[in-house]
This record gives structure tokens, C-alpha cells and sequence, in this order.
């Protein structure tokens, strides 16, 4: 702490690029302090890139950094309420709402601002800036929304040496969203900003805090990381290199989308667990449209949920588990889920390992067993995957690109949600494509090294592929010179 409280010196813009356990929502935290400490009765804003962030990560790490430093909820602060009542001062400008703030005794507040949330930072007049898990940030987004309202400038705070700061901490990006953050560190580096003089860019791996953290932690987080990348990133702050031969080439910003319910998340704001976090925040759901849920089947379980709608073909939520987990987890994961869901109807993909038969079970395939589970939690089934095989993987591409690019009426548009399938999109980035006997195959072979847990391989973008390519395949004969193409590679 002594070591950056001398670092941070004059600096104004922060960014802090360090990895897991190196003490970001401590950090984080000391900022918060210190911004209330010098500037009592100030508006500040706590960025995330949607309210799923800040429910699920932002807010219980800044509490937790908090109390570390002595400051206590409902005692110091309070979320989503005026402490008005508690004999709290006010702020110098009064919230119209209070349930997307936090209020602190002295009259600071931070507002709890949304990237994904149309305008949400607008209109405020702030004195400062604190974003957690930057690389998630939509940069356009952040510039319009915050950056340009972190303008305020008040007589009562001549000696704030925080006053107009922006901070914003993040572990190394794992997909290529994340650019514009470490491309500030070159910015910096070649003075390609005004006022080099009050940026700082800092990385750090988990390895800087070592003397804090148990001496098996780094084996237990090896040993239990969804794969050897991810651990690389967040705890050593590796960054991915660049896959330059991809199978999905055409995959791009413009395949993401984010649309949850905004009130329903500020409420949950006040009060919430995780168990809270149900498809009722998502917006994107067709209610009365069957979902499409598709398995990978293996040692490692994904599903990819999904819809096929007029004018797109949208990828709504993934769930995985894997040994000593079974099907059964997977199952309850996605039935709770969508438990508040009227329409419980699905149509049920997998791959062609699914019409195995169980080694534990008469004539029960592994499909039948989905087919089971689900209807014994209220589901209506539609088994779309019964005895079919596996699809060529050149075919697939020519596809799935084309219906990426949107480059004619007749591909539907895939979209994904950005922030319930992170990990189908790591997947998508970083799958490889290799040249194989019948032209272009996906690369697999990060799925058969037994030492890297499967979280980012190639498996989520399998789940992914199966119901695209049975729904839209005949596209492709249609299309005389994609499927000239296509067979020529054969």
C-alpha cells in the first residue's frame, strides 16, 4: 500500500491491468475512500458493463475492500436508498432515484452506472470515476455515457488531488472487447495522449502480492482454472496471443448484443443473491418461441440456449459443468434458470455422441436421458438430434461465416448475448482452423490435452454449432457458388 500510495503520485488517469490476487477490489476500494474523504457532498461514478457485472462482482468485492479499510454498510453507507434518514449529509445534487446509488455518511455518492443501459450516464456532473473489470467495456459507450460527464469542478475542493480522476482496473482482456484497454498502455507509453504527465498504466500479476496469499493458492488455481489460458491471464496477467487463422473469421462486435431488464437488476440492487439472477433480468427472451437447447457431450458438459426467430438467430445463455459432475447439474443449472418461464417447451440438439447408448442403463441413449431429466422438470421435449451424425466441418464453416457476415437476406443474423455467454464467445475467438483432408476443419486439439480444463476450448463453439447448421444447412445448396465452393473442398 505504502509502495502505491508514493506510485500514484499526480496522476489522474489510472489503469491498472492486474491480475487475480493482486488485490484490484482493494484497490478499488482505497480509491472509493479516498475519493469520499477529500470530496464529502461529490458525485462519483462506479462503472460496470451491465448491471449483471455489478451485481455479481463489482458490489460485493467494493464491500468487501471496504470493510477491510473500516468502512461498514449501513453504518458508513448505504445501497440503494437515501441514508437521509440515518442522519446522513446530502449530496450537493440530489439523485431523482436512489436505487442505483450509493450513499455515504458524509453526503458522497456513487452512482452505479451501466454500460449497457442506453444513456445511464448522462446528465450527471461527476467529480470522478471508478470502473472495475475494464476490458469489459464498450469504449464508444464509456467516453459518451461517463467520461464526459467526469467534468465537475467545485471551489470547496482545492486540495482534492483526486478530483476529476479516473481509474479503471481490470485483469488482462481474454477476448479482443478488451483491446482498447491494454492498447492504452501503448498510448501512454508513446505519448500518443495530451497530458502524458497524469496517466499511469500498471501491470501486475497475482505474483506481486505473494507474502498476502496462501502458498498453495497458485497450485490450487492452477489446478482448478477452466484452462491453462485463463489461468495465464488472470492470475500471471499473460496476455492470449492473437488467433490469425480462426474458424469463425467472420465473427465481430456486431454479433453481440445486451439487453436485460434494467429495473428489475436496479432493484435487485437493494437486496439480491445470486440465486436472484433468473432469465426474469433478461429482455431477450421470445416468451412464447420454444428454446433451443444444444449439448457437447464429454468429460466436460456445455449447453448453448438458444432461438430462432424471424430475423435472427439468437444465442441466449450458456451453462457447462464437467467431471465429477454429471448431466444431471447441467440440467438443474438451465431448468432453474428458466423456472420462471410459462412456456416450457425445448427443442433438444447434441452431438452425435448423445445417441450412445449408457453403459448404466438399458437402451437409454444419453439424448434419452436429457429427454428425462427435463421432463420430469415440466419441459415439453422436441428431439431434434435422434440418430443423426456429425456434420462436416467445412460445411459448417461456409455456413456459419456466411450467416456471420450477414452478406444476404436469405442468412439470418447470428447474435449473441454478450454478457451470458462470455464463454461461447472466448471459444468462438479462439477456435482454430487447420486444412484437412476435406478442406477446412476446426482445430481440436486443445480438447484432448487432459491438462487443460475445457472452459475456452472448442467445445462451447461445438454446442453452438449443431442446431445452426441442421436448421440452415439447406441455405447452402441453395446457394450455388457456396456450394460449388463447399464441394470442390471436399
Amino acid at each position: 500500500m505504502a509502495f502505491f500510495a508514493v506510485t500514484i503520485g499526480g496522476f489522474k488517469k489510472i489503469y491498472l491491468e492486474w491480475g487475480r490476487g493482486t488485490g484490484k477490489s482493494f484497490m478499488l476500494a482505497f480509491f472509493m475512500k479516498k475519493m469520499v474523504k477529500q470530496m464529502p457532498g461529490a458525485a462519483f461514478g462506479l462503472v460496470g458493463s451491465s448491471y449483471q457485472q455489478i451485481l455479481a462482482r463489482t458490489l460485493p468485492s467494493t464491500k468487501k475492500g471496504l470493510a477491510v479499510l473500516g468502512i461498514y454498510e449501513n453504518v458508513d453507507y448505504v445501497v440503494g436508498k437515501s441514508g437521509e434518514k440515518y442522519g446522513f449529509e446530502m449530496p450537493f445534487e440530489t439523485p431523482d432515484k436512489w436505487n442505483n446509488v450509493i450513499h455515504f455518511s458524509n453526503g458522497a455518492i456513487f452512482h452505479l452506472i451501466s454500460l449497457d443501459t442506453a444513456n445511464s450516464g448522462r446528465g450527471f456532473n461527476l467529480f470522478g470515476v471508478l470502473g472495475d473489470e475494464a476490458a469489459l467495456f464498450d469504449p464508444e459507450k464509456l467516453y459518451y455515457n461517463v467520461k464526459t460527464t467526469n467534468r465537475a469542478k467545485s471551489e470547496r475542493f482545492p486540495k482534492a488531488s483526486l478530483l476529476g480522476c479516473e481509474i479503471y482496473a481490470s485483469s488482462t482482456p481474454l477476448s479482443k472487447k478488451g483491446k482498447w484497454f491494454t492498447d492504452m498502455n501503448d498510448k501512454i507509453k508513446n505519448k500518443e495522449v495530451k497530458n502524458p504527465e497524469i496517466y499511469l498504466f500498471l501491470k501486475a500479476s497475482a505474483l506481486v502480492n505473494k507474502l498476502n496469499l496462501r502458498a498453495d493458492w497458485f497450485d490450487e488455481m492452477f489446478d482448478e482454472c477452466p484452462s491453462e489460458l485463463i489461468y495465464n491471464a488472470e492470475i500471471l496477467n499473460i496476455r492470449p496471443k492473437e488467433i490469425l487463422n480462426g474458424f469463425y473469421p467472420q465473427f465481430n462486435q456486431e454479433n453481440i448484443y445486451t439487453d436485460y431488464d434494467k429495473e428489475y437488476q436496479e432493484e435487485l440492487i437493494k437486496c439480491y443473491s445470486l440465486k436472484d439472477l433468473t432469465c426474469k433480468q433478461d429482455n431477450d427472451i421470445v416468451r412464447d418461441k420454444p428454446l433451443i437447447l444444444s449439448i457437447d457431450w464429454g468429460l466436460f458438459l456445455c449447453a448453448v440456449v438458444s432461438q430462432n426467430l424471424a430475423k435472427e438467430y439468437r444465442n441466449l445463455k450458456g451453462f457447462h459443468t464437467q467431471q465429477p459432475d454429471i448431466i444431471d447439474d447441467l440440467i438443474e443449472k438451465f431448468c432453474d434458470y428458466y423456472a420462471p418461464l410459462k412456456n416450457k417447451k425445448v427443442h433438444l440438439y447434441y452431438g452425435h455422441d448423445g445417441n450412445k447408448i449408457k453403459p448404466d442403463r438399458k437402451n437409454e441413449t444419453y439424448g434419452d436421458e436429457v429427454k428425462r431429466l427435463l421432463k420430469a422438470r415440466g419441459w415439453t421435449v422436441i428431439d431434434k438430434s435422434k440418430g443423426k451424425p456429425a456434420a462436416p466441418h467445412n460445411a459448417k464453416y461456409a455456413l456459419i461465416n456466411l450467416m456471420f457476415k450477414s452478406s444476404a437476406s436469405r442468412y439470418k443474423n447470428i447474435t449473441i448475448n454478450e454478457y451470458n455467454c462470455p464463454d461461447l464467445i472466448i471459444s468462438l475467438e479462439r477456435a482454430e482452423a487447420t486444412e484437412g483432408r476435406n478442406g477446412i476443419e476446426k482445430l481440436k486439439k486443445d480438447e484432448k490435452n487432459k491438462s487443460l480444463k475445457q472452459q475456452h476450448t472448442t467445445h462451447y463453439s461445438d454446442a453452438f454449432d449443431i442446431p445452426i447448421y441442421d436448421l440452415f444447412k439447406s441455405l447452402l445448396k441453395k446457394d450455388k457458388e457456396n456450394w460449388d465452393l463447399y464441394q470442390s473442398k471436399k
